[in-house]
């Protein structure tokens, strides 16, 4: 990386677990000098070969004129929203007001979405936000977030990167809303009781042809929920698990009182999505000198044998002799238009 890039001014690491992450963390900061240094652990390191699901990537970024600030928040899953803030004043502490926003939250928390809040109501709509949840090879355990200051659980890693570098970032998934809405009625964070003022599963069974609950997890993978926005963009949220009060798990928490949908998809509207994403951050960017991509673990698992086409459709529109680099996600951050939110199932696309 340092070969291509020079001295670099922000590097990314992106690692899997099965290492020593501290340990990779001092070899790194001794090679790339004062950088400074955003990164995550996932569920496997995006590379243009394709997946690894064990392994180490680096992305260094050079120029003049480019500037970056870090910050590493520890235990963002206490009081969430008052860490977003905090955070958030940290990256503005040189008083900078337009740039690039990159997090990294533990994508095992809750309350990812408090976090979020509490960031864009200190940063402003002004900025660009983009990243991922952290995670592991599915053992849903632990896992680690990354800057030059050390390595944190529980936390958040943010970097702010702005001056003389043109970035342009792009989110979406490919699902779409089929049949009637469904009024979530009773609700506890990431724990849907009732639709429609019925048990949740016998709503999500029926909806989906009378499956039953030891098929959930197929059909709920394949099957997301997702609520609109006014601008009919949807937000995906992932079905995980059904308890024995036939209430549903789900990955992110869900609102109360929203309105959604159950949704479909295929490994062709999934993979032309993540291809007009990456062609319209192409057509933004023109040259692209680096290309990151945070794409949910729960898409890769999904599409099986396909995500190398996911990842082929996308290098193709970004180019495929441009440097690419991501991991599998927890969780995906980016705004549809200006406030940032956690996503599910979903692809986001960063080049510059």
């Amino acid at each position: 990386a340092l070969k291509i890039s020079g001295e670099p001014v922000i590097t990314f690491l992106f690692t899997t677990e099965g290492y020593n992450q501290k340990d990779i963390l001092s070899v790194i900061l001794k090679e790339i000098g004062s950088s400074r240094l955003v990164g995550a652990c996932g569920g496997g390191i995006i590379t243009p070969e394709g997946v690894l699901r064990k392994g180490v990537g680096v992305c260094t970024i050079s120029g003049k004129g480019i500037r970056a600030l870090t910050k590493l928040q520890e235990n963002i899953n206490i009081d969430p929203y008052k860490k977003g803030i905090e955070v958030g004043k940290a990256l503005l502490r040189e008083n900078a007001r337009k740039g690039n926003i990159f997090l990294f939250p533990d994508g095992f928390i809750s309350n990812i979405s408090k976090v979020l809040r509490g960031l864009y109501n200190a940063m402003g709509s002004e900025f660009n936000y983009v990243g991922g949840g952290t995670g592991d090879n599915l053992r849903f355990l632990k896992t680690y977030q990354f800057t030059e200051e050390g390595v944190a659980s529980n936390g958040l890693s943010a970097a702010f990167i702005r001056g003389k570098i043109n970035i342009h970032t792009a989110i979406g998934h490919g699902w779409e809303p089929e049949g009637y809405p469904m009024l979530i009625t009773k609700v506890k964070g990431k724990r849907v009781y009732e639709f429609d003022g019925k048990p949740a599963f016998d709503v999500y069974s029926k909806r989906l042809g009378r499956i039953e609950i030891d098929k959930f997890p197929e059909y709920g993978m394949r099957n997301p929920f997702g609520v609109p926005n006014v601008a009919g963009n949807f937000l995906i949220r992932d079905p995980i698990k059904v308890n024995q009060d036939m209430s549903i798990d789900f990955v992110t928490e869900v609102p109360k009182n929203a309105i959604g949908y159950i949704m479909k998809g295929s490994n062709k509207t999934l993979i032309q999505k993540a291809k007009s994403l990456a062609c319209a951050v192409k057509e933004q960017v023109k040259k692209p000198h680096f290309c990151l991509i945070f794409d949910c673990i729960s898409r890769y698992i999904l599409m099986g044998d396909n995500f190398n086409r996911e990842l082929n459709a996308i290098r193709k529109c970004i180019g495929e002799d441009v440097p690419t680099l991501g991991f599998l996600t927890f969780g995906e951050i980016g705004a549809f238009r200006d406030v940032p939110l956690f996503h599910n199932k979903t692809t986001s696309i960063v080049a510059g």
